[in-house]
């Protein structure tokens, strides 16, 4: 049996091989508009919630960003991400990549359907005390991150998030990839902060708080528990004397942190508590604080040594 028919296409050096998909493929430019059809790199819609009203449900559906596409949010749910089973993937490397902006305190962006992906977007802070960048609802299950970037822009201790993710309690099986996490304002809280979660993986990521947070907050937070994580091959760095990592308060915690670095301002000479996650298990992760001390965390529990 021959088979020559690609109903979504393939290309090659017109646009990516995107691989196997049942589902449309929208393109977004700046130089598009809304009124193109969104169906090829010449004819792109102008803005990411307007591609996503075009999807449909789990049907596969892949919205491309094109290289240097830049879009302000500038109030909540300006992007509101409520069709599930839709990829978001940006092209472009470095400064080339799409970049999405938060133009006021309020500016978020909403998750509130299922399975959707993120991929190589920068989400940048240009206003003071964003309250929360992206909050994910109860419904926002396998949400996931691959190689993104959630940061302030060129003002760092100016414009920034106060939270960066939120998670609504139930919200499951989520993940970040590859992604680095930057902030260097006193008024910074938790890059992600949630409550109960089942399924929590967070692998290769970086965690940089480069101010030192006017209150210790951990860069990674959960009010309740956390169970079937795994947080591995992940640095966390904070500006803040005793700063902890990861902070989960529930007593039930479950899951995996391994070959993780942590560290702090160390004006003490004493190790960081890198982290509080009561029922989780911590394997060959390195904590330290200033220049002269530092640790191992194996089994849960944190060595000193003060380097004489």
């Amino acid at each position: 049996m021959t088979i020559t028919n690609y109903p979504n296409g393939v290309s090659s050096f017109g646009m990516p091989l995107i691989g196997m998909t049942t589902g449309n493929v929208w393109f977004v430019d700046d130089s598009g508009s809304n009124g193109n059809s969104g169906t090829d790199k010449d004819n792109p819609f102008a803005d990411i919630d307007y591609a996503i009203g075009r999807c449909t449900d789990n049907h596969g559906d892949v919205i491309i960003v094109m290289p240097g596409h830049t879009e302000s949010i500038a109030g909540a749910g300006s992007i509101a991400v409520d069709v599930a089973g839709v990829s978001i993937i940006g092209l472009g490397n470095g400064g080339d990549r799409p970049t999405l902006t938060y133009a006021a305190t309020d500016s978020t962006m909403t998750i509130t359907a299922a399975a959707c992906k993120f991929r190589n977007i920068v989400f940048s802070a240009q206003f003071a005390e964003v309250v929360t960048a992206i909050a994910i609802s109860t419904a926002g299950d396998y949400t996931s991150f691959e190689s993104c970037e959630f940061s302030e822009n060129a003002n760092d201790g100016t414009h920034n998030y106060v939270n960066t993710i939120t998670l609504a309690t139930g919200a499951n099986h989520l993940s970040w990839k590859d992604c680095m996490f930057i902030g260097a304002d006193a008024n910074n809280d938790a890059f992600i902060t949630g409550v109960t979660h089942d399924g929590f993986i967070v692998e290769n990521c970086i965690f940089y708080e480069n101010g030192a947070q006017a209150t210790v907050v951990g860069l990674i937070t959960a009010t309740e528990n956390i169970t079937n994580m795994r947080i591995k091959n992940c640095d966390f760095m904070s500006q803040k004397d005793g700063a902890i990592a990861i902070d989960l308060t529930g007593a039930t915690n479950g899951g995996t942190i391994s070959r993780c670095n942590f560290s702090s301002l160390d004006t003490d000479d004493s190790t960081t508590t890198a982290v509080e996650a009561t029922g989780a298990h911590c394997f060959e992760c390195y904590v330290a604080g200033d220049a002269s001390s530092f640790g191992i965390v194996g089994g849960g529990a944190a060595v000193h040594n003060d380097g004489a």
